[in-house]
């Protein structure tokens, strides 16, 4: 790896006298020291001839972040500032990346947490010229690696129809999870926040699926093909790999709320959107109570697989896999040894394509 470049080389390819940036990096993090310096010095590795500042918002992290967080700042006092909580805010129910956002001058905004990184010197640069030149799109993501505890692999393949650069419809981002666009792909115009409705702040669950949406909501959202970031999946720390759990009671409690909370949001939706897109959300909260079936399946919570495949039905039947489960719902260790089976499928298949 390349020296990290000084401040002032960095700085140096600026236009001179110009102290308003043009992108502002936001990056939120919490108890992720083993994490945190690559996603950073990722952001400092940047090439443009545009001013951008960084950043970092730490939510009173205990492992060690804050301090690695202010030793960067200390070295780069003109382009990073750090937001070195004392207290917990997501504790106190407040979402944390609009909070950090806040924080930001420019009118374009660059996410990536902190367990995650960029890994291309040319990506701000790229996204926000692509953005430039589509001036009634608000948001952009692009291709990233997925990086797993056992593999890595495209988020979206090179041989896939659909790694092109191309706008992205609203319905493709509703019947998908948030990580359709990838964290620390995003770019979005900063208005974007300012117009959050309150459901956003006060019921959207964790994770960046609406904030998608309704960025998207009226020109789509641009997706381009470059890999520019690693995109860490139930990485130490995170939100997936806590909700993995569900064999613990609380967290699974937490699920279900979670769920709940994403039919409300869907009902708020559904009443902003034209009734064109009802199909879409119609099918979106389809998946989300499969895959929720699924997950309280292989954790031993046969009430909640009952009623979540259930609920799922409800919706719309949207595959032979979920018809089936629902089929078995009153016989749930026998699902449960047909999922297991159908996934030692899937990662043989998965393992010969390789």
């Amino acid at each position: 790896m390349p020296e990290l470049p000084t401040e002032e080389a960095i700085i140096g390819h600026w236009p001179t006298g110009v102290e308003t940036p043009e992108v502002s990096v936001i990056c939120t993090t919490f108890n992720q020291a083993g994490y945190i310096r690559e996603a950073i010095e990722g952001f400092l590795r940047q090439k443009t001839d545009f001013c951008f500042e960084i950043i970092v918002h730490d939510d009173a992290s205990t492992d060690g972040t804050a301090d690695i967080v202010d030793e960067y700042a200390q070295r780069y006092p003109r382009i990073l500032r750090a937001i070195l909580r004392e207290e917990n805010q997501y504790q106190k129910g407040r979402r944390i990346m609009p909070l950090a956002a806040g924080f930001a001058r420019a009118e374009y905004l660059a996410l990536c947490e902190g367990d995650d990184f960029w890994n291309d010197d040319q990506k701000l640069a790229r996204q926000y010229r692509a953005m430039q030149a589509r001036p009634d799109i608000e948001i952009s993501y692009h291709n990233v690696i997925r990086r797993g505890p056992e593999q890595e692999r495209l988020h979206i393949d090179q041989q896939d129809s659909r790694n092109r650069e191309r706008v992205v419809d609203l319905d493709e981002l509703l019947v998908h999870t948030g990580d359709y666009c990838p964290s620390p792909s995003l770019m979005l115009h900063r208005n974007v926040l300012e117009r959050l409705p309150e459901w956003f702040h006060t019921t959207a669950p964790v994770g960046d699926f609406y904030l998608q949406v309704l960025a998207a909501q009226s020109g789509g959202a641009l997706y381009l093909p470059e890999v520019m970031a690693v995109y860490r999946t139930q990485a130490q720390g995170s939100w997936s790999q806590q909700q993995r759990q569900l064999e613990d009671d609380r967290r699974y409690e937490r699920h279900q709320a979670l769920m709940a909370r994403h039919a409300e949001c869907m009902i708020h939706l559904a009443a902003m959107l034209d009734a064109s897109h009802t199909p879409a959300i119609t099918l979106a909260m389809a998946r989300r109570w499969y895959y929720a079936s699924v997950e309280y399946l292989q954790a031993g919570r046969y009430r909640g697989f009952r009623e979540a495949i259930t609920t799922s039905m409800h919706h719309q039947a949207i595959s032979a896999p979920q018809r089936l489960l629902f089929l078995l719902r009153r016989t749930p260790r026998l699902a449960g040894r047909v999922v297991a089976l159908r996934q030692q499928y899937q990662r043989r298949r998965s393992a010969d394509r390789a």
